[in-house]
């Protein structure tokens, strides 16, 4: 087929229109371009294609800067056009999705410090023979010696891992994660490898962090200053008495802002007991519970002033949404890894919250995806 790509959709695929095919899904082609592409996949409603050549490149088409691995859709896009390309899928997003008003008060997006080298964590998959990233049949395991978005020091570790016996004795299907920490340096967490690893310990601004070899943490820290830049200037001159941190993890956001005190809750057991480590050591008032969220709803702090939510891609379940609009705590900061999913939660939230502003954040460059932080006050 002969298409002329009319747009790329969040995800990072071509999107164009065929008389025969309807809306036609072509992963590495770029808005503008026309390209020859071959039909993988037909659907009642669209068409998957590959991408053949391309006949008349976009001008802000670019050779790679690395090889490129699984997931790096924007590897052949400037990364300028990349940043105002995700910028146009959050502004569609929250239009389409949540319905919410087109003179929404979006602050220009914030690009990546760096746009390779930055993640701090890389989780690779072991055959037997070869290790590396997943393939997109999610079965095929593509070796992997050097990973570009991977920082230096955790490719390093990469390439000592390869050589080492201790692979070669895991089991096919294992899984490979190496983390890195400024504080602590490199860890190799092999499965099935005996004991428990020792933490990790990060500086975040003034706080020194600690977090566990199975916690999550941020992987890209530049473009988390710049978040947090953000949140300590919305929050300048009147912070929390209480801030209420759900999905908590290991306390980074909560104890990294302004604070009387702080209540946080998390369901995972090594990341609470590293909250409370990581309050005790910089000295901040915290209290911490291991729970689901759904589960302590009924137990929340009714006087928390600010409400810190960083939930996983599937965004706030609606017991939390209820409840938030129950309680109406006087602001809300939400930071999203899922625009799709934080575009239907602020929908639901509307009714008692305005939308003081939001913000993209540019965590993973090359990459379709990127968090969002939205502000919200109540009405």
């Amino acid at each position: 087929m002969r298409l002329t790509i009319d747009d790329v959709a969040y995800g990072g695929d071509g999107v164009a229109h065929d008389p025969a095919c309807g809306t036609v899904f072509v992963p590495g082609a770029y808005t503008g371009e026309i390209v020859e592409a071959a039909p993988v996949s037909r659907h009642k409603r669209f068409t998957r294609a590959r991408l053949v050549r391309v006949l008349e490149p976009s001008p802000d088409r670019i050779v790679p800067e690395t090889p490129i691995v699984p997931g790096m859709a924007y590897a052949s896009l400037a990364y300028p056009a990349e940043v105002a390309l995700k910028a146009r899928q959050l502004r569609a997003l929250l239009t389409r999705i949540g319905k919410l008003s087109a003179d929404l008060p979006l602050r220009p997006p914030r690009p990546s410090p760096q746009h390779h080298h930055y993640r701090n964590k890389l989780t690779l998959r072991w055959d037997g023979r070869r290790l590396g990233y997943v393939g997109d049949d999610n079965r095929t395991i593509l070796d992997t010696p050097h990973c570009p978005l991977s920082r230096p020091e955790i490719n390093a570790a990469l390439a000592d891992v390869r050589r080492s016996a201790a692979l070669r004795a895991l089991r096919p299907g294992a899984r490979v994660c190496l983390r890195h920490a400024g504080l602590t340096g490199t860890r190799v967490i092999l499965d099935d490898a005996p004991g428990d690893p020792a933490p990790l310990v990060e500086r975040v601004g003034r706080l020194t962090l600690r977090y566990g070899a199975a916690d999550f943490f941020q992987v890209n820290l530049p473009a988390l200053e710049l978040l947090l830049a953000d949140c300590r200037a919305a929050l300048a001159g009147r912070p929390p008495t209480l801030a209420l941190d759900l999905y908590c993890g290991v306390g980074l956001f909560g104890l990294a802002l302004p604070a009387g005190d702080r209540f946080g809750i998390d369901c995972v057991p090594t990341s609470i007991a590293n909250a409370q480590a990581n309050a005790q050591a910089n000295a901040l008032p915290a209290t911490y519970r291991c729970a689901r969220t759904e589960a302590l709803l009924d137990s929340l702090p009714h006087d928390a002033d600010l409400w810190i939510v960083d939930p996983p891609r599937a965004g706030l379940a609606p017991a939390v949404r209820e409840r938030l609009l129950r309680l109406r705590p006087r602001r809300l900061l939400y930071v999203s890894c899922g625009p799709d999913t934080l575009a239907r939660d602020l929908a639901a939230l509307t009714p008692a919250y305005a939308i003081d502003a939001i913000r993209l954040v540019d965590f993973f460059p090359r990459t379709p995806h990127f968090e969002t932080l939205a502000l919200l006050s109540a009405k």
